[in-house]
């Protein structure tokens, strides 16, 4: 899902989550995601501490948003893309699967579900990063049910949705105090956000404006 992504820009590299995002807490992934970072900036030759905007689609999207919290200086802008803000009902079906073991073989799964300790910390920090976060989701979630909690109701997140006409005007009917400030036009599932060229040209729409607001501070 990422190939073509990466393709757009010189500068971008992946970011992966440890043991594929499953079997290590997402707070201990921070420390993967860290070094993934340094390793990136080093094959380009940049410096360690040189300011980077994080895209992170799904449960990536949760991970990039602890990230951004704990390295604000470096950090300048999140993207996330279809992140379950609010929990993954999904996610909390898998990990109550492996319940019958007596240990948490998923913890990273675990994160993901509704009232987490992970996810209510993050909820708790984001308002300090707020305004340099673009939240994009869809009316088609699939693994996000509603797929309303994938919206961050957070006073200063800008937040995309990626609806047809009609679907547009059912969410405002259905969810008026979810509100967003964008519409991205399309019928867009999970699997196909990161692939979709209208979330891709959003995404490097925000890129290019970070990085001319970066080039002009320096």
């Amino acid at each position: 899902m990422m190939r073509q992504v990466l393709e757009r820009h010189h500068n971008a590299f992946l970011i992966t989550l440890a043991h594929f995002g499953v079997a290590m807490p997402l707070e201990r992934s921070q420390a993967h995601i860290h070094a993934d970072i340094q390793a990136g900036l080093e094959a380009q030759g940049r410096e360690p501490g040189s300011p980077v905007v994080l895209v992170g689609h799904s449960q990536g999207g949760l991970a990039a948003l602890r990230y951004a919290v704990d390295h604000q200086d470096q950090v300048r802008h999140v993207i996330s893309v279809g992140a379950p803000w609010e929990g993954s009902v999904s996610a909390a079906r898998i990990s109550r699967l492996f319940s019958w073991t007596g240990r948490n073989l998923t913890p990273a799964l675990s994160d993901m579900a509704e009232g987490s300790p992970f996810l209510t910390d993050l909820h708790a920090d984001v308002p300090t990063i707020a305004d340099r976060v673009t939240n994009i989701y869809s009316t088609h979630e699939l693994f996000i049910q509603p797929y309303i909690n994938a919206h961050m109701d957070v006073p200063g997140v800008t937040n995309l949705l990626i609806a047809t006409e009609d679907e547009y005007r059912r969410h405002l009917r259905a969810f008026p105090e979810y509100e967003v400030d964008d519409l991205i036009m399309g019928r867009i599932t999970h699997l196909g956000e990161m692939s979709s060229p209208e979330v891709r040209s959003r995404i490097w729409a925000k890129v290019e404006e970070v990085s001319d607001q970066v080039r002009r501070e320096g």
